[in-house]
């Protein structure tokens, strides 16, 4: 697992490594009459089980309000699955804390200072806080992590564009890009109180609301300027109502009557789809294509940098664990005694 630096879609993966650490904590798998609170050791420092159980509960009860069945043979199978791999997480996880703590000290000031660019990714405050709460992580935990990474990817070098360029030419289908429709659209929810919307209507209102705009476009009232005062899609109506389509960004019904129009044209009869009723005008047709390597240049560079400092840190990683001395209790409860 590899804690990424916090630059554009590195910051995202930073925090996908940190929640993996949490989300493989999805069982409880107790142990009757064992007695033993230690459920492993590394270089001398414990887990338990108590920390192993707290993460343990209120991820199995999160998962199972989502349909996750943990009964019967197959869901004992899961469980001890998932525990074994959780363990391990938390094993990683305090190997990478000792190794930090090996090449740095951090007072309150040092770690503050390691965490402001992280804590600028968040809104608020209370945002941040929950964030860690979610990893089960403290601020010294993780700025300690970071300093670890720092020093470990401190020397690899940046990518060339040459060899950016190689791979753009070497992967064409990463680079394709899909038809997108530019389209701008006015909605009206159809909702009767047990949806989470913003409005209440009734099919019949909504789609009465629908005609009513087509009605005020067919006598030349401007589109945006409608989206802006009527549309009930609060993501899109400041903008006049526009937004780029995909097939696979875009409900059936909506793309299917956006692609039917020609450039300028708007739907004469209000498009029905899960939301409520639409009216919808095509502005642009982008069609099928390679982006530019130009416009990927950038963005691509930082990613393959990225690549390279992960391997970097993995390589890292699985040198500190082949040196460690792990005992995992888990393993052996289980049968499956690990070297």
């Amino acid at each position: 697992m590899y804690l990424c630096l916090l630059k554009g879609d590195e910051f995202v993966r930073f925090k996908k490594h940190l929640v993996m650490i949490a989300l493989l904590a999805l069982t409880v798998f107790i142990f009757a009459g064992c007695g033993e609170n230690v459920i492993a050791e590394v270089n001398g420092e414990k887990i338990t089980m108590d920390e192993l159980t707290l993460q343990v509960n209120e991820l199995k009860e999160m998962y199972e309000k989502q349909g996750m069945d943990f009964s019967g043979d197959n869901g004992q199978s899961l469980l001890e699955s998932l525990q074994k791999d959780v363990l391990a997480g938390l094993i990683e996880k305090k190997i990478m804390l000792q190794e930090a703590k090996n090449i740095v000290t951090l007072g309150p000031e040092d770690v503050q200072e390691k965490l402001q660019p992280l804590k600028e990714q968040f809104p608020t405050e209370d945002n941040f806080k929950d964030f860690l709460k979610q990893v089960k992580m403290n601020e010294k935990e993780v700025a300690y992590i970071l300093s670890l990474q720092d020093e470990v990817t401190k020397d690899v070098p940046l990518v060339a564009e040459d060899d950016a360029r190689k791979y753009y030419d070497d992967n064409p289908d990463q680079f394709s890009q899909p038809e997108q429709l530019e389209v701008r659209h006015i909605l009206f929810f159809v909702n009767d109180g047990t949806k989470e919307l913003p409005t209440q209507h009734t099919d019949a209102e909504a789609r009465q609301m629908a005609e009513d705009v087509i009605a005020q476009l067919n006598q030349g009232q401007d589109f945006a300027g409608l989206a802006k005062e009527k549309s009930e899609d609060n993501g899109t109506k400041e903008n006049g109502g526009l937004y780029t389509a995909t097939k696979s960004s875009t409900v059936t019904e909506f793309y299917t009557a956006a692609s039917a129009l020609a450039v300028g044209e708007y739907t004469t009869e209000p498009v029905k789809t899960d939301y409520g009723y639409h009216v919808i005008k095509l502005e642009k047709v982008t069609p099928v294509g390679q982006q530019p390597f130009a416009e990927v240049n950038e963005s691509l560079t930082a990613h393959l940098w990225d690549q390279a400092k992960q391997e970097k840190f993995n390589q890292f990683l699985q040198e500190a664990k082949e040196k460690a001395v792990i005992v995992n209790k888990l393993d052996e409860k289980q049968g499956n005694q690990e070297q």
